[in-house]
């Protein structure tokens, strides 16, 4: 028989480790959430106010139900500052992760990339770190397009503890609350996909049972990113050809943000071509009404919020249409790695209301971060000064910083236990059948999305699970 895996999750990194287990493991998933936004779950934020509203996700699929997922590479030198083992390792999932998610190869987009810099520089533009953002045309529920309904088995449950075997070094079930009732539910591996706010709270219910020195830091080393826009530029290239750059031979678009580096940071600011200049009704959501649309496109109150959005019509006309109006005026979006703390960000407590347990986050930008984005934005228009004409900062526009919903660094890689939760495959310190697989793994990401590299993680961690099976074990149908 196949050795059973359950996974805890089933959001972009549950489904792609499912995927790529089902030929070798019996696959159960466990999803507590029955819809995208399940508002029975909620989070609390105890610092800085998310603003992104969802910024978590559940039921199937997960985050891929909410957001149209950017895909981009960590930049090798985060890999290098932070991570226990170079980006070369992770590059060939890289590129079979970027073809599961986009439906293309990635060979064609880097080639892309280094062309659209090549046009940046042509512009006038200095040369310097621009990363590549790759956009497929339509958002993908991984769920439905891994076309996992059926081939797993999927429990609506919670899991509310771990049961361990006599040697304490190995989980032997999770225990699930369903319906007022819980049961126990055995396998021969676990894998915690419950996202950065979920799998560190699952961690430290286990840490009641098993005094593992890497559990200490299950909660800590919390990292997203702040986005905003921080002002309006005019420039006096027509830069606004090159936004939404339609990549030849693929189904997408092309972004690169501009990257500076400040403390050992980096920060990245996109120019978004802008229909209004001195606008005053400019205090934006990030992602505007463009998400309310892709969640409900059958609404129509969504479309007539479009229409007071012309910035985001000059999007969707550029994105879905290769249709670029000319402009000189744009929009400056900041989206920024921060430091990361040892303090604990992430836990769960009882609402003293209703008895319900609650996710907490701890989300802090300490002043002299902000004052390192201040001194940012002064260096990319430095930078741009050869193509600016003008420049007017938004009052206020720290205040407005919002989660980019990358939660990550909660569970993450290290070498031992004295420096994070898991190992560099993703297996917790001192348990052998027990890994996590989503965003709490990336020690660091830069500036970058989360996503292609979870899903990278996810498809190295199905090659070791397979590899790991009992050469007995692999001969019995």
């Amino acid at each position: 028989m196949k050795p059973r895996a359950v996974i805890v999750g089933a959001g972009l990194g549950g489904c792609v480790l499912a995927h790529a287990l089902l030929d070798s493991h019996e696959v159960v998933i466990i999803e507590r959430g029955r819809e995208a936004d399940d508002r029975r779950f909620p989070v609390r934020d105890a610092g800085v106010p998310a603003g992104t509203d969802p910024h978590v996700g559940a039921g199937l699929g997960g985050t891929t139900q909410l957001w149209h997922n950017g895909l981009i590479e960590i930049d090798e030198e985060i890999f290098a500052a932070h991570w226990p083992f170079p980006k070369a390792t992770l590059d060939g999932w890289y590129e079979q992760a970027f073809a599961l998610l986009a439906g293309v190869e990635i060979t064609p987009v880097r080639a892309a990339i280094a062309e659209l810099r090549r046009k940046y520089f042509s512009l006038g533009v200095p040369e310097g770190l621009m990363q590549g953002l790759y956009y497929p045309r339509w958002p993908r529920n991984l769920w439905d397009s891994l076309a996992l309904q059926g081939k797993v088995e999927v429990v609506q449950a919670e899991v509310v503890d771990f049961e361990l075997d006599s040697s304490g070094s190995r989980v032997a079930s999770l225990t699930l609350a369903e319906g007022g009732q819980r049961r126990q539910l055995e396998g021969d591996v676990f894998v915690l996909c419950a996202g950065g706010l979920g799998s560190p709270v699952l961690l430290q219910k286990l840490a009641a049972r098993a005094a593992l020195p890497a559990l200490r830091h299950a909660g800590a080393h919390y990292e997203d990113h702040p986005m905003g826009f921080v002002g309006e530029v005019e420039v006096t290239v027509p830069l606004y050809r090159l936004w939404n750059y339609r990549v030849r031979g693929t189904d997408g678009n092309l972004r690169l943000p501009l990257v500076v580096k400040r403390a050992g940071l980096h920060i990245s600011f996109q120019l978004r071509p802008a229909a209004n200049y001195h606008r005053n009704s400019r205090r934006e959501r990030v992602g505007s009404v463009l998400n309310e649309l892709r969640r409900n496109p059958w609404n129509p109150l969504h479309y007539f919020k479009l229409l007071k959005h012309w910035d985001d019509i000059l999007d969707i006309l550029s994105f879905k249409f290769g249709i670029h109006l000319p402009t000189r005026h744009y929009t400056l979006l900041l989206c920024a790695q921060m430091p990361t703390s040892a303090d604990l960000s992430v836990w769960s407590e009882r609402d003293a209301a209703s008895g319900a347990e609650v996710r907490v986050r701890r989300w802090v930008l300490p002043e002299d971060y902000l004052a390192q984005l201040q001194a940012s934005v002064q260096d990319v228009l430095a930078w741009l000064a050869p193509v600016t004409q003008r420049f007017r900062a938004f009052s206020g526009w720290q205040g407005d910083l919002r989660s980019a919903a990358h939660h990550s660094g909660t569970a993450r890689l290290s070498t031992d236990a004295a420096g994070g939760v898991c190992d560099v495959h993703g297996r917790v310190h001192g348990l052998s059948n027990l890994h996590v697989c989503d965003g709490s793994l990336i020690p660091a990401s830069g500036i970058a999305n989360t996503g292609l590299t979870i899903a990278a993680l996810a498809l190295r961690l199905g090659a070791h699970l397979r590899q790991s099976i009992p050469s007995a074990s692999r001969a019995i149908p």
